[in-house]
């Protein structure tokens, strides 16, 4: 028997904490939350109140960025879809769909 496990994840995944906002359904129930970790396929998000599998979610992530905040007084954040893969004690994995990321833009013009 092989005990090694290998890891399936399709893209490399990075630890970082970055304030995220997650709407869900059609109410647009809003939870404030923190990554855990985020790559280009998905993200785990911290949080106590855990979504079902399969939710589809709205995510806004706000990346922090300290040279870019000096040299423009901006953050960016990344909106896109998802839906819940995942959900335990600590929070929850939300896999991205296949759809276009909208890209980085100014908190002013969020």
């Amino acid at each position: 028997m092989n005990h090694f496990t290998e890891d399936k994840r399709e893209f490399e995944r990075f630890e970082l904490a970055f304030p995220a906002t997650v709407v869900t359904g059609e109410k647009e129930h809003k939870l404030q939350l923190h990554t855990k970790d985020i790559s280009a396929g998905g993200v785990f998000l911290n949080t106590e109140e855990p979504l079902k599998e399969g939710t589809k979610v709205t995510l806004e992530i706000v990346i922090s960025n300290e040279t870019l905040k000096k040299l423009t007084g901006y953050e960016s954040c990344i909106k896109v879809g998802g839906t819940v893969v995942r959900s335990e004690g600590e929070g929850i994995a939300v896999s991205f769909n296949d759809q276009k990321i909208m890209p980085l833009r100014s908190m002013m013009d969020h």
